[in-house]
C-alpha cells in the first residue's frame, strides 16, 4: 500500500512538472507566432516550434561558422507615430561565440544611399519603407542589403523595436541606470498627438523607467544632435544589459520568458524559435569588458551637406572604404584619434580592484589598458563592493577629464569622488558584480 503510495505521489509530481512545462512554453510560443510572423504561410505549427526548441534546438548559428554573427537592431516609431516605419535607430550588433565579445556599430539615420538594386537615392532610415511599399515588399531586405555595402558586414538577422516595445522592455526589468554627460533640454519633444512635450532632465546619473529612456533615446535637441542620440542608445543598450547580469543572474530562462512576453506585439525578427536557446548561451557569456560601441560619425568618416532647411550626410571618401574598415575592425576598441594627444598628456595613472567571481579579470582589464597606452600602477582582488557594474573613483577636482571620458564611456561606468587621497591613483577603477 505504501509503494502504490509512493508511486502516486511521484506519478503526480512529474504531471505537474509536465503541466507546468507545457504550459510554460505554450505560451511562450504562442507569443513567438507574433514576433517571428514575417512568413505566416511557411510558419511552422506550435507543436513543432516546441519540440525543436526543446529536443532539436540549433547547435550552431548564422555566421557562427565565421566566427562572427551580426544583426541588424531597428527601432521604428510604430502604429500611430508620425513616420512610424522610418527606421530611425540604425544599429548592427556582432556577437563573436569564441572570444565573448560583442560590439555595437551605429549608422545615423541622415547617411544618404544609393539604394541596392534601384536608381533611388534616400537617407538611409527610409529603405525599408521604400521597399515595403515596393511591389515585390522587400522592405527588410533590401535595407539589409544596403547595411552589407555601408559596413562591410554580413547581416545574418534581424530585430525591430517599436516605441511600445522599448517601453515595455525597460519596465519589465524595473528600469535602468544610465549616466548623461550633458543636460537634455528638448522644448520640441514630440507627444503622441502631433503637439509637443517639452523634456529637460539634467547630466548625470539617473534611474530610467520605460517612457523616460525612450525620450532619452529620441531626442536630438544637444550640442551634436543625433550623434548625441546615437551614443545615449549606446549606452542604454549597456545599461539594459548590465541590469539583466545584476538583478537576474539567478533566474535566466524565467527573465528571458519575461521578457519576451512583453515584446510579443512590439517585435519583429527572422531568428527561429530553435535558435533562441543557442542565442541565450552566447549573448549570456558576454561580459562588459568585451562590449565596445562605434559610430559611422563626422569626425571621420561623413560629411553634412545642407538640403534646405534640414541636411543629409555623405561620406568623405566618396565610397564606403573607410566604414568597412570600421566594421572589419569592430571589436577593437581604440582611443579617438582627436583624443589621443589630450589623454597622452595627462599621463594618468589607473589602480585597478575586481570584486568579481572571476579572479583573473583585474590583469585582463589591466593588460587591455596597457595596450592603448595607459599605466597600470596596481591590480589587485577585493571583496565584492556594493554597488553592480564599474566604478571608477576620482579626486574632487580632477585634472584629467579627456581620460575619465574615455573609460567611462569604454566600461559603462558609474563616477565617485575617492574619499582616500592618500593612494597614488588618479583613478581606481572597481569591478563589481555583473561586469
Amino acid at each position: 500500500m505504501q509503494k502504490k503510495t509512493i508511486l502516486k505521489f511521484f506519478a503526480f509530481i512529474f504531471l505537474m512538472t509536465a503541466v507546468f512545462i507545457s504550459a510554460f512554453f505554450y505560451e511562450f510560443i504562442s507569443a513567438s507566432n507574433n514576433i517571428f510572423a514575417d512568413d505566416e504561410e511557411n510558419q511552422p505549427s506550435m507543436v513543432r516550434q516546441l519540440s525543436d526548441m526543446i529536443i532539436n534546438p540549433s547547435e550552431q548559428l548564422n555566421g557562427e561558422e565565421n566566427g562572427q554573427i551580426n544583426i541588424l537592431l531597428l527601432g521604428v516609431g510604430g502604429e500611430g507615430h508620425s513616420g512610424g516605419f522610418l527606421t530611425d535607430t540604425i544599429m548592427v550588433a556582432s556577437l563573436n561565440p569564441q572570444s565573448h565579445e560583442a560590439a555595437l556599430l551605429s549608422i545615423p539615420r541622415d547617411l544618404y544611399v544609393e539604394v541596392e538594386g534601384t536608381n533611388i537615392k534616400s537617407k538611409i532610415n527610409a529603405v525599408k519603407t521604400l521597399g515595403d511599399n515596393s511591389s515585390d515588399k522587400n522592405g527588410t531586405e533590401l535595407l539589409e542589403q544596403t547595411i552589407e555595402d555601408v559596413s562591410g558586414l554580413h547581416i545574418d538577422y534581424y530585430v525591430q523595436l517599436d516605441f511600445n516595445g522599448f517601453t515595455k522592455i525597460i519596465d519589465t526589468v524595473g528600469g535602468i541606470d544610465v549616466y548623461l554627460e550633458n543636460d537634455i533640454n528638448d522644448p520640441a519633444y514630440p507627444d503622441f498627438n502631433q503637439g509637443y512635450d517639452p523634456f529637460y532632465i539634467e547630466k548625470g546619473w539617473h534611474h530610467l523607467d520605460g517612457a523616460t529612456a525612450l525620450k532619452v533615446a529620441r531626442s536630438r535637441h544637444s550640442t551634436m544632435g543625433d550623434f548625441d542620440r546615437i551614443k545615449r542608445q549606446q549606452e542604454i543598450i549597456k545599461a539594459f544589459r548590465q541590469k539583466i547580469y545584476e538583478k537576474y543572474a539567478s533566474a535566466d530562462i524565467l527573465t528571458f520568458r519575461e521578457i519576451f512576453l512583453s515584446l510579443s506585439n512590439n517585435m519583429k525578427t527572422d531568428i527561429e524559435p530553435k535558435e533562441l536557446p543557442r542565442f541565450y548561451q552566447v549573448v549570456k557569456n558576454i561580459k562588459n569588458h568585451n562590449f565596445t560601441a562605434n559610430t559611422v560619425d563626422t569626425q571621420k568618416y561623413l560629411q553634412k551637406i545642407n538640403v534646405g532647411l534640414g541636411y543629409t550626410l555623405s561620406t568623405k571618401e566618396g565610397d564606403y572604404s573607410a566604414i568597412n574598415e570600421l566594421g572589419k575592425n569592430i571589436f577593437n576598441m581604440q582611443i579617438p584619434e582627436n583624443k589621443k594627444t589630450a589623454i597622452a598628456q595627462e599621463n594618468t595613472l589607473i589602480a585597478i580592484q575586481n570584486g568579481t567571481t572571476s579572479p583573473d579579470l583585474a590583469n585582463i582589464i589591466a593588460k587591455d589598458l596597457e595596450d592603448m597606452g595607459f599605466r597600470i600602477i596596481s591590480s589587485v582582488n577585493i571583496q565584492e563592493p556594493e554597488s553592480g557594474g564599474v566604478t571608477i573613483y576620482h579626486a574632487a577636482a580632477t585634472d584629467k577629464p579627456e581620460t575619465l571620458s574615455f573609460l567611462t564611456e569604454k566600461f559603462s561606468a558609474k563616477t565617485e569622488v575617492k574619499e582616500d587621497d592618500a593612494t597614488r591613483a588618479d583613478f581606481i577603477i572597481v569591478l563589481g558584480k555583473g561586469f
